[in-house]
């Protein structure tokens, strides 16, 4: 798909390359591209915010750059072709915004930014690109305007202005509340989200400390959250936050084969704490929308009742990408 790296010593340095000290232990191509971003961003006049602060390297990760959501993908110094991991493109509501690529020479700890691409503009060449497994192939010509376009970008535009849009091929289906009855989880909810189904007992149900009791409940799954450097993460993520919370799912019904209803509730993760105020969760089921923003509130929620109208949630906080679910379904 692509030819090796050539040695550096016959290569001409590319224009607007960045230098990093070649005697530090670089464990991967994406940790001396994520610090050659860091260097370029510290030049700048105007502070853009880049985030997370902590896990940055790990592959997989979306980065947040002055409040867009930002995909980082890396090659060879050399590579004609960049490999771009589609998983992130499964979704509208966690789709990035903007796809920069890096070109890393990890011997000599040299960094060039081929360019970046808006989603729109990503989702167009992917529908022609060579495609294996979970990596679609773009040529490293298609990325455009360096890291001068990436900054060009992210300081005139406000993130509405670029929207997420997911890969058709890869959109994933709706999720089946009642899946929930017998323990299975949707694998977007568990892989992207690090959704997790729990027992219940009694009709009480117990996440991180903080008890709840739902005389109907007849499921519950629920998603760790928190904030690293004011930016929403899930799953795994969010162990390490100092600030953690959980959305609890929580389906409910008379009857325990069918559930036609749906409590949504962001809680703290220890009895006690508070949320982070400006925390909002916000749903819609057809054209009805439910909100609710943390203001010194221990828990937040929102109730559904059942109907044919798909369920969208989202979570929102001041200065972070948002985060969405997949779409939610009660039986109709």
């Amino acid at each position: 798909m692509t030819e090796p790296t050539p040695p550096m010593d016959v290569l001409p340095m590319p224009a607007g390359a960045i230098e990093l000290p070649v005697d530090e232990p670089w464990p991967s191509e994406r940790a001396l591209a994520v610090e050659a971003l860091r260097q370029v961003l510290a030049s700048q006049a105007k502070a853009l915010p880049l985030g997370p602060e902590t896990a940055a390297e790990d592959d997989g990760r979306l980065l947040s750059l002055n409040r867009f959501a930002l995909q980082l993908a890396t090659s060879g110094i050399a590579a004609d072709q960049i490999a771009v991991d589609a998983k992130p493109w499964g979704e509208e509501g966690t789709a990035p915004q903007l796809l920069l690529a890096a070109q890393v020479d990890e011997e000599n700890a040299v960094v060039a930014f081929a360019g970046v691409l808006t989603g729109c503009e990503f989702v167009a060449l992917a529908r022609q690109a060579e495609r294996s497994g979970d990596q679609l192939w773009l040529d490293a010509d298609a990325f455009k305007g360096g890291v001068e376009r990436l900054l060009t970008l992210v300081q005139l535009l406000e993130p509405a202005a670029l929207p997420r849009v997911a890969l058709p091929s890869l959109q994933r289906q709706v999720v089946a509340v009642a899946d929930w009855l017998g323990g299975q989880l949707d694998g977007a909810l568990q892989q992207v989200f690090g959704a997790q189904w729990q027992p219940l007992t009694q009709g009480a149900f117990f996440s991180g400390g903080a008890a709840a009791a739902e005389t109907d409940a007849l499921a519950l799954v629920a998603i760790p959250l928190g904030l690293d450097g004011g930016q929403l993460v899930c799953g795994q993520a969010a162990e390490g936050c100092v600030e953690r919370f959980v959305l609890q799912m929580v389906a409910t019904g008379a009857d325990p084969a069918r559930p036609d209803g749906l409590v949504l509730r962001l809680t703290a993760a220890m009895a006690g704490d508070l949320l982070p105020d400006g925390l909002v969760i916000t749903a819609h089921q057809g054209s009805h929308e439910q909100r609710q923003c943390a203001d010194s509130s221990t828990q937040i929620e929102l109730v559904f009742g059942g109907g044919a109208e798909l369920i969208t949630v989202r979570l929102s906080y001041p200065g972070s990408s948002d985060l969405a679910l997949p779409p939610l379904q009660l039986p109709g």
